[in-house]
């Protein structure tokens, strides 16, 4: 890999905003992309000089990320040795530090620290170790972090502490008794008094939030039973907002021989405030962190670019980003993968745009480096051709991070973040943005190779049915195939209608068990042994019969392989709306009758107008028993009416009770029957699959007697 010619000037820019050890590791982070997946560790010593612990930790997932407990420098570890100044590079299973969940390969090195300060750890998961002149690269980084340490106020350090900051106290005689305090101007200041001297202890209690009143009754309360020294922290009311106070005070006796408590007061605002910022950082970031694994499971189960953009979205919303879009370089040129929440015009505005654009979205492609706009102002500074598009813009901040793919053949791919308001970007921000981005960049890996597949299997699965379905007069016919969302392979769903020698119409549908190659080759022969025995047999249930005969000695055969198949056979007569119906296993077919048709009553499914159902003795699943048994049942249908055969991939749902599935089909079913045939069936599986993907592939055929014909 080559390096690029201002890689450590990068670096050296970077680690001069770094603020303290956790920053510096970020910043390495952010500045060295170009190395790949690279994850830091900054482990110092600390003040007994036996001992290294983890300061600073960027874009290390956790399986690989240092013990956060001490290590002795003597220990056996590569880190160990690096802080007492032996560089150290190593490859696949060897590690710099203890790492028990770590169970891939990983490229690492340990470099030591001017002035045995400690050791730096880079980390790059995967079979490639470092080259000779990325370890060379690597070595001027820990000298560039050596001398960025220096001007840290580092924990470890003796000048860090101790600190000096001018205070003012106030001096207080507060007596219980008499229920009064006298006190000096500090006292007077700080407590809204009119100035030095003697005040109602009432006084000094307004100036506390009333929620807290409860709470100081019982303090004075505990102070007058039991006098001694004590340190109390309260809050009071200024003109500057809710200050925070320290009082400390001890018992003495005053010149009338009472027991009075005297102390003084500090302002303590600015320690507890910077205390409460510190412990709020600390939790963001360690809920970012968090995030960074709640997406590595999310990617882990999406299947496509689409679903692995919703994942992401939803679990970067932490840091604010309300739209996500993945794009790649094709031909010069950016094509947009997939993306989620981003408004139709700002997508408008990204399709096909030339790679050699000035934008935050192709300066990542183009130069495999994060680009992170926090403003409108930002924006057109970087890119000035903005200056009159950036105020109509409804985004505000964007992070733009190149996703590394590693697929041979690979085209380069970068995320673009948008934020909805002005978002600084932190030095933790970059370094867990980009390695979500690494974490997006394996998951498209498969994501792209389960589409494929998933291509594969479904031009498989179309090219078992039939390319058009021809209707005879009088009829109009329409089906629907929808694979699982669940898997890459075919399934077993098929459906048929072949015009016999007599004008009749064989109707037929079925459902071949398993969702894979076999089930799919299976389902292909079964529909094919149906129309060949249809050539010298019209009754549905010898048709069965002979089918079941042939699946059952396959399956005898060889019973590894063996399979069974559920099907529903119909044979229609338009000239006279006969209808012959056998089942091996498989659900009825729904029959729709529009009010004012000629209902023949007792001889067909219902009496009544609207769907129906047909009931008919169903057989056994073919391949299961060479001899099963089925029958024909005979019905007759009006002009008018409609048949809809489909599979239980659209009543079997998870989650949904098979009463209710069956009920919503009937109804959009019946609310399908006014549509134009070809988009009925686009309408029963909207409503009833609600625009989701089943959890099983399902068929459905839908044939409408428009009127009975004379052959």
């Amino acid at each position: 890999m080559d390096i690029p010619p201002d890689a450590l000037a990068r670096v050296r820019l970077c680690l001069r905003q770094a603020c303290g050890p956790w920053e510096l590791s970020s910043a390495l982070a952010n500045s060295c992309v170009w190395l790949g997946v690279v994850g830091w560790a900054l482990l110092l010593a600390q003040d007994d000089g036996s001992h290294l612990f983890p300061c600073g930790i960027g874009a290390l997932p956790a399986m690989w990320q240092p013990p956060l407990r001490p290590l002795e420098r003597s220990g056996p570890w590569p880190v160990c040795r690096a802080a007492l100044g032996q560089s150290w590079t190593g490859q696949g299973m060897e590690r710099p530090y203890p790492l028990p969940a770590a169970t891939s390969p990983a490229a690492s090195a340990a470099l030591p620290l001017r002035k045995t300060e400690g050791a730096l750890v880079a980390l790059r998961p995967g079979q490639a170790p470092f080259t000779d002149e990325e370890q060379a690269f690597l070595a001027s980084v820990a000298d560039e972090v050596s001398d960025a340490l220096l001007g840290l106020p580092l924990p470890h350090r003796a000048d860090a502490l101790p600190r000096l900051r001018q205070v003012e106290r106030g001096a207080f005689v507060l007596d219980l008794g008499g229920q009064s305090i006298s006190c000096d101007r500090v006292f007077a200041e700080q407590h809204r008094l009119a100035g030095p001297g003697r005040h109602p202890l009432s006084r000094v209690l307004a100036a506390l939030p009333v929620a807290d009143l409860p709470r100081a009754g019982t303090i004075l309360g505990q102070l007058a039973a039991e006098p001694d020294a004590y340190e109390v922290i309260y809050r009071v009311l200024g003109g500057a907002g809710v200050r925070t106070l320290q009082a400390r005070c001890s018992p003495r006796t005053d010149a009338d021989d009472h027991v009075v408590l005297a102390g003084h007061v500090t302002d303590i605002t600015y320690e507890t405030d910077h205390a409460a910022w510190l412990e709020q950082r600390m939790h963001q970031q360690v809920r970012r962190a968090e995030q960074i694994g709640v997406l590595a499971s999310a990617c882990a189960s999406a299947r496509t670019t689409g679903e692995l953009a919703t994942a992401a979205h939803e679990v970067l919303a932490v840091f604010g980003a309300d739209a996500v879009v993945l794009a790649e370089a094709v031909d010069g040129r950016l094509r947009l993968m997939t993306h989620h929440g981003q408004h139709g015009h700002h997508l408008e505005a990204l399709r096909d745009v030339a790679l050699c654009a000035a934008t935050p979205l192709t300066d990542a492609l183009r130069e495999h480096r994060p680009v992170f706009i926090s403003s409108h102002d930002d924006l057109v500074q970087v890119y000035p051709h903005y200056a009159n598009t950036a105020p109509r813009l409804d985004r505000h901040a964007w992070a733009a991070l190149p996703v590394p793919v590693s697929a041979p053949g690979a085209r380069p791919t970068a995320c673009l973040l948008s934020f909805s308001r002005p978002h600084a970007f932190t030095a933790e921000d970059h370094a867990l943005l980009i390695a979500a981005a690494g974490l997006l960049g394996r998951a498209l890996e498969r994501c792209h190779a389960w589409e494929t597949e998933h291509t594969r299997a479904l031009e498989l699965q179309r090219g078992l049915l039939p390319a058009r379905l021809t209707a005879p007069p009088g009829t109009e016919l329409a089906a629907s195939y929808l694979p699982a969302a669940a898997g890459a392979h075919a399934g077993g769903d098929w459906y048929d209608a072949l015009t016999l020698a007599d004008g009749r119409l064989l109707l037929a549908v079925g459902d071949v068990e398993g969702h894979d190659t076999q089930a799919a080759s299976l389902m292909g022969r079964v529909r094919t042994a149906i129309r060949a025995y249809a050539a010298l047999i019209d009754d549905p249930a010898l048709l069965l019969h002979h089918t079941n005969r042939l699946l059952t000695e396959d399956n005898d055969a060889d019973p590894a392989r063996s399979r069974t198949a559920t099907c529903c056979l119909l044979v229609l007569d338009p000239a006279t709306g006969r209808l012959d119906h056998a089942s091996a296993g498989h659900a009825p077919p729904l029959a729709y009758v529009p009010p004012g048709a000629d209902d023949p009553g007792t001889d067909g499914p219902g009496a009544d107008h609207g769907r129906r159902r047909f009931e008919a003795e169903p057989g056994l699943p073919l391949g299961i028993f060479a001899d099963s048994a089925y029958t024909t049942t005979s019905h007759q249908l009006p002009e008018g009416a409609q048949l809809l055969l489909y599979t239980d991939g659209l009543t079997d749902r998870s989650g949904v009770d098979p009463e209710r599935a069956r009920e919503l089909l009937y109804g959009a079913f019946q609310e399908a029957a006014s549509l134009p045939v070809t988009h009925a069936l686009g309408h029963v599986t909207d409503r009833c699959l609600s625009r989701s993907r089943p959890d099983d592939d399902c068929a459905l055929l839908l044939v409408r007697c428009v009127r009975h014909v004379t052959r």
